[in-house]
């Protein structure tokens, strides 16, 4: 029974306006012709689920001493496949997928910019966080942001897979892991076998926003760099979270990674809201807690407009995560 004192509006709110979605727009579908994964959970967990990841600095063990002047960086990836490709002005013009895809703003710098470069790539967790060059559809290049979740998977936006303005799934992408400049410290792999949903797919909802790349058996990334782990957090453990963000930012240096966090200022059923600064080129990036040593998603970073806004790792999401982990592992 109402008090008197609940609130009301004239406005609807942007992911109130999709909470009857037909159970099917969380679907999971492949770029490969006649798989899907059937996905019809509702959003109410219960409870905080959590999936941990393999974010430790040295997967062989051991841990190096903190020397002055030692080149630790090289220590590290030395026998690793690492590359040097120069960057030019090419790369750096590049379009961001987010320019090519939707008219909502795009990722935005909120008041003072205090993004932070992060220039020790080769370290937990920056390693984990990939540059992605996208092959589109129509045979156009664009950029943006991808994480592992297993030593083959890398979550992204929705649209850095699949473009509706490029005409469907991308040609193949690029997955450049702890990119910095021109050097690519654990290599590179193609990636041509894409997921996400058909909320995305079938229905462009930047709700639903959200995929993922399965890189061939020949080159698991993630076991030489690790991954993240993800929640599904319940919405009382949501706000007012403090949590990290990092990616590759299209009005920056081509391949250079920046850091920047904050707090969670609203949650909903499916988005997360901060005032975290960004830029387009960083769709597809995490949105992660620390605590305790240990790091978990809360959402996939997609659209602007200060506050900007990740794609909540809910009940249906974490579950098509979950497959799609088995699917790289």
């Amino acid at each position: 029974m109402s008090d008197g004192y609940e609130e009301v509006s004239n406005e609807i709110d942007e992911d109130d306006a999709f909470e009857q979605d037909d159970d099917t727009e969380y679907d999971s579908v492949s770029s490969e012709l006649g798989e899907e994964d059937d996905d019809n959970e509702n959003d109410d967990t219960g409870g905080d689920l959590t999936e941990n990841g393999l974010d430790i600095e040295s997967h062989g063990g051991g841990t190096l001493e903190l020397v002055r002047e030692f080149n630790e960086s090289f220590a590290m990836t030395e026998g690793m496949g690492s590359e040097s490709v120069p960057v030019d002005a090419r790369w750096n013009s590049l379009p961001r997928s987010c320019d090519l895809e939707y008219a909502d703003v795009p990722e935005s710098v909120c008041g003072r910019d205090d993004r932070v470069q992060i220039t020790a790539t080769t370290r937990i967790p920056w390693r984990l966080i990939c540059q992605l060059i996208i092959t589109r559809r129509d045979g156009g290049k664009s950029r943006c942001t991808g994480w592992f979740i297993s030593p083959r998977t890398v979550m992204t936006a929705g649209h850095c897979v699949y473009s509706h303005s490029a005409g469907g799934w991308a040609k193949n992408i690029d997955v450049i892991p702890g990119m910095n400049g021109s050097a690519r410290p654990f290599g590179s792999a193609v990636g041509t076998k894409f997921y996400s949903v058909k909320g995305w797919t079938k229905s462009s909802k930047p709700t639903h926003d959200y995929g993922c790349i399965i890189l061939p058996k020949s080159t698991p990334l993630g076991k030489k760099t690790g991954w993240f782990g993800f929640a599904c957090l319940t919405s009382r453990s949501l706000k007012n979270l403090l949590v990290n963000n990092s990616g590759y930012p299209g009005d920056k240096a081509f391949g250079t990674q920046w850091f920047n966090a904050g707090r969670i200022t609203k949650v909903t059923t499916r988005r997360l809201y901060y005032m975290i600064d960004t830029a387009g080129g960083q769709s597809g990036c995490p949105t992660w807690r620390y605590r305790k040593g240990k790091r978990h998603a809360v959402g996939i970073h997609a659209y602007g407009g200060c506050p900007n806004k990740s794609t909540r790792i809910s009940s249906p999401v974490y579950k098509n995560m979950k497959s799609w982990k088995a699917k790289g592992a």
